[in-house]
């Protein structure tokens, strides 16, 4: 971390210190649960937030602790007449290392939201950006390269990204490589929802960046992860986390369209409690990073002045 970041984070975490723990939805945003820096370190998978099992402990520690309630909106949460200090532990995308939260939620009796991108799911491919990262990683270049290079990627339309890894590492690049990498499998998904503390969201069906395309198109991704995930589950879901946080007016007029009641975007604030004037289909949340002290951003997110 450069010296202008570490001192920035000094001064959050004294702000946070200050003012801090008005009633407010907290929402947290994860993707992979790595055993170890032994799985991290194998590469099968973009590390992103490089968050272990252990960081995952002392996060929820903190804010139970702290006095704060873990809830999901499915649990009936009004976000406009709550008076509470709210969490809400997200999951996006559908890895099968997600299932290694269970023992976590178990323990500690939290529940978390698994927001699916059903073709990944149904066709059990690996996430696109995993297959850049690994195969860039094995041939030995930077992740600062790495990142440009699906940071490109990221502004292709989803049959231009696959077309493009197909014929940069080969017709079979989708394939998952292991447990690290891989989706769950449907009838995973489905002994995975019977959970009574997990509950399930809409990803889209091949996790369009929903700002790129039209509401017809955004809608039709909606839908169809809504419906496949109707087929495999009993029920839709009522919310959505928008792919890599990326929204606009015409992705929220789609998820209404097709039935939803809130989506997630990756606005790092609080949503004050009770609601009022924040869109609930764009509460923000926040990201924590395994390579930074957990407590210490834990603090921040808990401060009411957000630099």
């Amino acid at each position: 971390m450069s010296f202008a970041k570490q001192l920035k984070q000094a001064l959050r975490r004294k702000l946070s210190l200050l003012h801090r723990d008005k009633p407010a939805l907290l929402g947290f945003l994860f993707h992979a649960v790595f055993q170890d820096q032994k799985e991290i370190a194998k590469g099968h998978v973009d590390t992103q937030q490089g968050i272990t099992a252990e960081h995952l402990h002392r996060f929820i520690e903190h804010f139970l602790e702290a006095g704060y309630r873990f809830t999901s909106p499915e649990q009936g949460l009004d976000f406009t007449r709550s008076e509470e200090k709210c969490i809400c532990i997200t999951f996006d995308d559908g890895y099968f290392n997600n299932t290694r939260m269970l023992p976590l939620l178990e323990q500690y009796d939290v529940p978390a939201t698994f927001y699916i991108t059903t073709g990944n799911v149904e066709e059990q491919q690996c996430f696109w950006w995993d297959v850049v990262y690994r195969e860039r990683h094995r041939r030995g270049a930077e992740k600062a390269l790495i990142s440009r290079e699906q940071k490109m990627l990221k502004q292709k339309h989803h049959q231009d990204i696959i077309t493009y890894l197909q014929e940069e590492f080969g017709a079979d690049c989708l394939q998952p490589w292991s447990d690290t990498d891989r989706p769950m499998t449907v009838p995973e998904l489905q002994d995975f929802a019977r959970h009574p503390l997990v509950f399930i969201g809409n990803h889209t069906r091949d996790h369009y960046l929903l700002d790129q395309y039209s509401q017809t198109e955004s809608a039709k991704q909606i839908d169809r992860a809504q419906q496949d995930l109707k087929h495999w589950l009993g029920e839709a879901p009522a919310g959505i986390a928008y792919p890599n946080g990326n929204y606009s007016d015409t992705a929220i007029a789609a998820a209404q369209q097709t039935g939803l009641a809130y989506g997630w975007s990756l606005d790092k604030r609080k949503t004050p409690l009770p609601m009022e004037n924040s869109n609930i289909f764009a509460l923000g949340r926040f990201t924590l990073w395994g390579r930074d002290d957990i407590e210490a951003q834990c603090e921040i997110t808990r401060s009411d002045i957000l630099l």
